[in-house]
């Protein structure tokens, strides 16, 4: 599932990316297409607004036609003269343009001129004068087109050129809308179609985009992707050249992009031929991994269940052969170990039966020696059963203290005797100490260490050892003092780096560590200037063994 979900997710990413870039390369080319229908209908739309804007040029532009509306200033209108002038060039020259231009309903000059009124040609301006068109017209010489919404009719207008003229003259044009628009309305079919004026008001409107925006302005969206009346249109807007007039072409996205729907489905076939080809690869791989890991697991529960003796074969070099390996010797070691704990089991079964032998052998003697009045020899073997005793500790590394001080004290009563009491042993314990634990054989060598580098060396006076045990910052520390020479600090370094044959200080500075961590064990310390002895000192944590070692293990 894992190599399948890996590997899908690419796949699928391609798949998506792959059809998002069809998708986008239509809505291009559908876009691209539209633009050009709409550039052919722009263009259609441009080339008969300017057939219409040539004949405006040509009559504004007409000599005769400007010296009929022209009066000069002062001057008199010869009206015989000028009926002639209508009759004759007037009347049949607009009758021309109108039969001439298809769809132009009226040609008519409005003029402030004091002429009479011709028909629908020439017109005074008084009844158009407050026409917005009229005053636009005035103000600037040029062509302007807009769209009668009374009438469902576009008009155009042109100011006559004032330099030979008196007065104001101004061309209206009506046009039918039909005759300009309906070869754009035909080639736009398809689309939603809106035409608007200059003002923004929709002159065209075809019959799709008056089904779409029945209820919603249309011509004003933005060019781009709008949602009108819950639709999704592409908005392409193109404005009609020297008129003022925008083209706006509304198309629904889901006309744009509905052909992609193949090119998803062949995306999502090929995604379904590389699934299934890839499940097949990742079968075939999966089986031959696992088959050696449900070996290997197999193996691991005959060892659970005590089959140590399995033999483990494996030609495999990879990572599960690999484990397999390290299991196989880790199953080769723990057979070396189980045989090393039976021979130490063995050994430990042996040691058990010395220490009887030698505590019957020191009570025989001990017996021989009150028999004959031998009291020193009695006390002695007595101390010295005591003192194994609680050494061997039957085979246990941690005592308790009160036990460990007992040890001490045993030996310290056998180094008395045998010293003929050539010097003093002081105790000062703390009772609390009592109540925790410690590792075993961990006094006896500094005591012994006090004895051969202090009291022994002592010229002057009788030596002293005094043996104290109290409780520090929630340790239990040890001290041994002795009032000899002193030990220099070349000495102090040689001792605690000597490892003897039996238990010497670095052997018990290094069990102290091992069992309790560093931070713990032996501090060996001078007195001031001008004082005699050493001090050493031994600093373990108080626990309670059956309390506290799983925990000091853990910290460890």
């Amino acid at each position: 599932m894992s190599y399948l979900i890996v590997t899908i997710i690419p796949i699928m990413v391609l798949g998506i990316y792959s059809y998002t870039q069809s998708r986008q390369l239509l809505n291009d080319q559908a876009k691209q297409s539209i633009e050009r229908n709409i550039s052919t209908a722009e263009s259609s739309i441009a080339y008969k607004m300017e057939l219409y804007n040539n004949l405006i040029q040509l009559i504004v532009a007409n000599r005769l036609i400007q010296d009929m509306v022209s009066v000069p200033n002062g001057g008199e209108v010869e009206l015989s003269t000028l009926a002639n002038q209508l009759r004759e060039y007037l009347d049949p020259y607009f009758n021309m343009m109108l039969t001439s231009y298809h769809g132009i309903d009226k040609l008519t000059i409005y003029t402030e001129s004091p002429l009479p009124e011709y028909g629908d040609y020439l017109r005074s301006a008084t009844g158009v004068s407050d026409q917005s068109w009229y005053r636009e017209a005035l103000r600037k010489f040029g062509i302007r087109w807009y769209f009668d919404e009374s009438q469902q009719a576009a008009y155009a207008v042109s100011k006559f050129p004032e330099t030979f003229l008196s007065g104001h003259h101004v061309l209206y044009v009506h046009v039918d809308v039909k005759s300009i628009f309906m070869d754009a309305m035909k080639l736009l079919s398809d689309y939603g179609l809106v035409i608007t004026d200059s003002h923004g008001t929709a002159a065209v409107t075809n019959a799709r985009a008056a089904g779409w925006f029945s209820d919603a302005p249309a011509g004003v969206q933005e060019e781009g992707i709008s949602t009108i009346n819950g639709i999704e249109f592409m908005v392409i807007n193109k404005k009609i050249p020297n008129t003022g007039w925008t083209i706006h072409c509304y198309v629904p996205i889901d006309q744009v992009s509905g052909n992609a729907a193949p090119i998803l489905y062949a995306t999502f076939i090929v995604i379904g031929i590389c699934i299934a080809i890839l499940l097949i690869i990742i079968s075939l791989f999966a089986n031959g991994m696992l088959r050696r890991i449900y070996r290997l697991n197999h193996w691991m529960k005959r060892v659970e269940n005590g089959g140590l003796e399995l033999k483990i074969h494996n030609s495999s070099k990879d990572e599960i052969g690999e484990l397999t390996d390290r299991f196989g010797n880790m199953l080769f070691r723990i057979r070396e170990l189980i045989q090393e704990v039976r021979q130490k089991e063995l050994h430990r079964l042996q040691a058990q039966m010395n220490p009887h032998f030698l505590y019957n052998t020191l009570s025989s003697i001990n017996w021989k020696a009150l028999q004959t009045k031998s009291y020193e020899i009695s006390r002695i073997v007595t101390s010295l059963s005591k003192y194994y005793r609680t050494a061997l500790n039957k085979g246990d590394h941690f005592i308790s203290v009160k036990n460990e001080l007992e040890n001490v004290k045993s030996y310290l009563d056998i180094m008395l005797i045998t010293d003929n009491y050539g010097f003093d042993v002081m105790y000062d314990i703390d009772n609390d100490v009592n109540r925790f634990d410690t590792i075993n054989m961990i006094l006896q060598p500094l005591v012994e260490n006090a004895i051969k580098h202090g009291v022994n060396r002592k010229t002057e006076g009788k030596g002293i050892i005094t043996i104290s045990a109290t409780l520090v910052d929630g340790n239990v520390q040890f001290a041994i003092m002795d009032n000899g020479p002193g030990m220099e600090e070349e000495l102090i370094q040689n001792v605690m780096k000597l490892r003897s044959a039996g238990y010497g200080l670095r052997n018990v500075q290094d069990r102290i560590e091992l069992f309790f961590g560093h931070g713990y064990g032996i501090t060996v310390r001078g007195h001031g200037e001008g004082e005699e002895g050493t001090t050493m000192l031994i600093t373990v944590p108080q626990i309670v063994k059956d309390a506290n070692l799983s925990d000091l293990t853990k910290k460890r």
